[in-house]
């Protein structure tokens, strides 16, 4: 039996909607010390900004007094439950090729998982085989996962 998703999952959530300025995202997530924000249209979170977007839209030469979190957003999230195992969260992330999951109970957000996480945590308790494609290296900070 593979552990849940809750006992490795990031609690601290933060949220912006589609209007708030980039300037005020990043603002967010220094104090909230955070690397991704959800974005929310009312109640609902539609999309996700990452610290590596945020240094795409400077490389841009995107205004932060005058860009929205809706400006540029990944717009798809995958979320799995808060009780979901581990082994399942896996596969997700390699079905998706995504670096975050969202985690949900009840129909609310309570938690993001990051894939380095996992993956690290499973390597760590030998209980997982990274595949070929992932290519991952569990406890070398900064070296991420790469596709071919």
């Amino acid at each position: 039996m593979s552990l849940p998703v809750s006992h490795i999952m990031r609690a601290n959530v933060a949220f912006c909607e589609e209007s708030t300025l980039l300037k005020k995202v990043a603002e967010i997530m220094i104090n909230d010390q955070v690397g991704s924000i959800l974005v929310n249209k009312g109640e609902e979170s539609v999309g996700i900004i990452t610290s590596n977007d945020l240094l795409r839209s400077v490389i841009k030469g995107l205004d932060f007094e005058i860009s929205k979190a809706g400006d540029i957003m990944s717009g798809i999230l995958v979320t799995c439950e808060y009780d979901e195992a581990l082994d399942t969260i896996l596969k997700k992330f390699e079905e998706t090729g995504r670096s975050r999951i969202i985690v949900k109970k009840d129909g609310k957000v309570v938690g993001i998982i990051r894939r380095a996480v996992a993956e690290r945590f499973k390597g760590f308790t030998g209980l997982y085989t990274f595949s070929p494609k992932t290519r991952s290296l569990p406890f070398r900070r900064g070296s991420g996962s790469t596709t071919s």
